[in-house]
């Protein structure tokens, strides 16, 4: 027993970025996390072909590492700029797209 759940009318707790759409629709992004060998702080831009290319994604489950869980559709597209938790805080637009945190090598 050294933890026990927050009451969050007592304690603060920290704003969660949620995923709005996706295969994990609703689950919280777990940052940092590292895919394909970059460490993202905030959601990443999808860059793959299709109808998601251009949205911003996060992992919703990593390894004990920090690493992306892949191929289990543990993922999920953020909504932007309504949520600084996301990494968007203030972000504004640039190009018609939300303006984020770039990945560290």
């Amino acid at each position: 027993g050294k933890w026990e759940d927050c009451d969050p009318s007592v304690c603060a707790v920290p704003e969660v970025c949620r995923t709005s759409s996706g295969p994990d629709s609703g689950n919280s992004c777990k940052f940092p996390f590292r895919f394909h060998g970059k460490t993202y702080t905030s959601c990443a831009r999808w860059t793959w072909s299709g109808v998601n290319y251009g949205k911003y994604w996060c992992s919703t489950k990593t390894d004990r590492n920090g690493n992306h869980v892949n191929g289990q559709g543990n993922y999920g597209f953020c909504g932007f700029c309504d949520n600084t938790a996301c990494g968007c805080g203030g972000c504004g637009v640039i190009d018609g797209r939300p303006k984020v945190v770039a990945a560290q090598a």
